[in-house]
């Protein structure tokens, strides 16, 4: 008994799990059955790929070496139905394994063509052929829900009819073909009494393993949790009674699910969204199936290229980076039942408050906790009943059981009117010259002190109409300053009197007149914060000119170490004081209020979108998704060292569609800046004096995502 291999909770294992790349064509939007559960809300009879598209992005994939590194790759086939559309299918496998052999691809030797089907069309001759012809590098999941009621109940054709009879038919076939096939039982509302009985009419029939879920939408009602819990202690009732453990297998009873999460587990994304590559009938580019427009009910789908244009890796970092802690609430984080607490990327996207693919939906929390319930039911009457060590318990103790003020100043910048000078990456392009009405400033005054807010007013005193504003800190143009007034430089050198500090923003045209501007106003600042404008426009020849201006600029700051009157540029010299990121605090202790009276993330925001407002002088501020902002949810800066960069929040978004995640351009920016500073602190502990407690090393990466996913891999292998 004690040798006893224990086969329940355990699914088949995945093709070259971790190694290979997926690879989705969305061949039709047409299905042959109308399932109630089904998140492909948009199917249709008219939408198809046509070869022509298929071949493309063939041709596209497989000339690309570079951007598909994997050895090995699984070209999935899914529709709607897929098999409706069997000949173009066998149409695209035969151009794919051509090309590969033409090209002497890599992964010509190792390939698979995968299926997930209804099975309505599995008997049929083309499909039958189709399959011995390509039996040896195939996969085919069919999906059967359970019995006969619970699977007629969801899975019904589209004049109403269920479906079991004529799919269950297939199902011996199907076995004889790819033995040892599970299929994927899916659980909502109205079918949860027939769980029971579904899971032993599926092994039954011959399949023995049954990777069965709960839909992750908002469809539950008050006690469905209770159901699926007796169901599933019923459940495990039986199998105990009649020893099915070694034999038959559900993923309710998997011995992993149910335990508080390890470091390791919240540092991972158990979603291969972005890894994967998805293709739809037109031939856009999407990071997994259910980004597709017709899968969503909410949103519009994310597209991250196209065949004509390649992909667009910056709408895929955010993806790259996402982890379970960077998108899941800190209840969930830290429930002592975490692990196995599903969910689906596109269905969190679908669900959110706000276009993010960082929330997460947890709808089916309670259902999870009464899955945890019924699975530690089983194992601990499996213990009772053999005697022996659960598989549980002996996950459990691999784990090892987890249990697991600072205040700051907060500041309110008031955009006085729309024609000011920016001081940060935002500027009015609209043309719109809206000014500050005196009752909105003084309604913003009393709403900072009540609220603990310092305000900054951005513009002149004069901007504001009425009477003349008293006020601790003014950032203005250079034409005139005084202590209160910062001078922001915009891409000229004013004339201005002497400041501690001056704000100088350079544009893309400006970039070679850094090293000059820098020069110019060195005489009257002792403080640089540079500014670079419309980064997001930048090509490679930008981005050398700028480490050209700076590396021209090292020997001029360090000679003014040398000489002790040190001048600080902040893209160069900050980084020496930090041993943590330096996080924009907008949206968290910065927030805009505009001539409009509405309260903005940043000005960049407003000057963006006047109605992407955050909260109003009457109603306060609520932001939706708060912890996007957090530096601690946001992966790939948490990972990154070049702790002085600015982490703009409004390029970001702009950039990546994401608030938390950085474009490659961004990071770029920040790592040459980074090994700029490296050779400028050598410079000044060569020919001076000058100490330094944070001595800056070599890195071997200029990405911090490339960081992030180097350990990652490391993890997986």
């Amino acid at each position: 008994m004690n040798n006893e291999t224990i086969m329940m909770g355990k699914l088949s294992p995945v093709w070259n799990e971790g190694t290979s790349k997926s690879i989705t064509f969305c061949v039709t939007e047409d299905c042959n059955l109308a399932c109630k559960y089904c998140y492909m809300t948009g199917k249709n009879s008219k939408t198809k790929m046509s070869f022509e598209t298929a071949k493309a992005a063939v041709d596209y994939i497989l000339s690309n070496r570079k951007e598909f590194p994997e050895q090995s790759v699984a070209w999935d086939f899914i529709g709607g139905e897929p098999f409706m559309e069997i000949e173009l299918i066998d149409k695209i496998c035969d151009y794919i394994k051509e090309q590969m052999y033409n090209l002497d691809h890599p992964w010509f030797n190792s390939y698979r063509f995968s299926f997930s089907t209804n099975g309505l069309l599995y008997h049929t001759d083309k499909v039958q052929q189709y399959i011995n012809k390509n039996k040896n590098h195939l996969s085919i999941g069919m999906s059967v829900d359970g019995n006969k009621l619970k699977h007629d109940l969801q899975r019904v054709k589209p004049n109403g009819s269920g479906s079991y009879d004529d799919i269950v038919k297939n199902v011996p076939l199907w076995l004889k073909q790819f033995p040892n096939s599970s299929t994927k039982a899916t659980f909502s509302h109205d079918d949860l009494p027939y769980l029971k009985d579904s899971i032993i009419s599926l092994w039954d029939i011959g399949i023995k393993i049954v990777a069965a879920n709960v839909v992750f939408e908002d469809v539950w009602e008050e006690g469905d949790d209770e159901i699926i819990e007796k169901q599933l202690k019923e459940l495990a009732d039986y199998v105990i009674e009649n020893k099915m453990w070694s034999k038959y297998s559900v993923r309710f009873f998997d011995p992993n699910i149910g335990h508080p999460l390890t470091d390791d587990d919240k540092t991972k994304n158990f979603c291969g969204a972005g890894r994967m590559l998805a293709i739809d009938c037109k031939g856009n580019f999407f990071p997994c199936i259910r980004f597709y427009d017709f899968s969503l009910s909410n949103r519009k789908g994310i597209i991250i290229g196209d065949i004509n244009n390649g992909i667009d890796y910056d709408k895929i970092r955010p993806f790259l980076a996402l982890s379970l802690k960077s998108q899941s609430k800190p209840e969930c984080v830290d429930c002592k039942v975490a692990s196995g607490c599903a969910w689906c990327q596109g269905c969190n996207y679908d669900m959110a408050d706000t276009s993010t693919i960082y929330q997460r939906a947890t709808y089916n929390c309670k259902l999870h906790k009464a899955t945890v319930r019924g699975c530690k039911y089983f194992w601990d009457k499996f213990e009772k009943t053999t005697g022996i060590m659960s598989e549980r318990k002996k996950v459990e103790l691999t784990r090892g059981m987890q249990a697991q003020n600072d205040l700051s100043a907060k500041y309110m910048q008031f955009i006085t009117s729309d024609i000011i000078t920016p001081h940060c990456s935002y500027r009015n392009t609209k043309e719109t010259h809206e000014v500050m009405p005196q009752d909105i400033f003084e309604k913003g005054i009393v709403f900072c002190q009540k609220n603990d807010f310092l305000p900054v007013m951005l513009g002149k005193p004069d901007y504001v109409e009425g009477k003349s504003i008293n006020t601790d800190l003014y950032i203005d143009s250079a034409s005139s300053c005084s202590d209160a007034i910062i001078p922001v430089h915009d891409n000229e050198i004013t004339k201005s009197e002497e400041s501690h500090i001056a704000i100088l923003i350079v544009n893309k045209d400006n970039i070679k007149n850094l090293f000059d501007f820098v020069v110019n106003l060195s005489g009257k600042n002792q403080r640089i914060n540079l500014i670079l404008e419309g980064i997001e426009h930048w090509s490679d020849e930008e981005t050398k000119a700028y480490g050209s201006q700076l590396d021209i600029l090292i020997p001029f700051i360090a000679q003014t170490y040398k000489s002790g009157d040190s001048l600080e540029l902040n893209v160069l010299t900050d980084l020496w004081e930090l041993k943590s990121m330096r996080n924009c605090e907008a949206g968290e202790l910065s927030f805009a209020l505009a001539p409009n009276g509405k309260i903005y993330v940043c000005p960049a925001f407003y000057f963006d979108d006047p109605d992407n407002f955050v909260g109003t002088l009457e109603e306060g501020i609520h932001i939706k998704n708060p912890q996007l902002l957090e530096l601690e949810n946001a992966p790939i800066c948490s990972a990154c060292d070049v702790y002085n960069c600015r982490r703009c929040k409004y390029l970001n978004m702009k950039m990546t569609n994401e608030i938390n995640t950085p474009s490659k351009i961004q990071c770029l920016i920040s790592h040459i800046e980074r090994k700029k500073s490296m050779e400028l602190q050598k410079l000044i502990r060569k020919n001076s004096s000058v100490e330094f407690e944070n001595i800056l090393q070599e890195i071997y990466y200029m990405d911090p995502l490339d960081k992030l996913l180097m350990k990652g891999s490391a993890a997986n292998d």
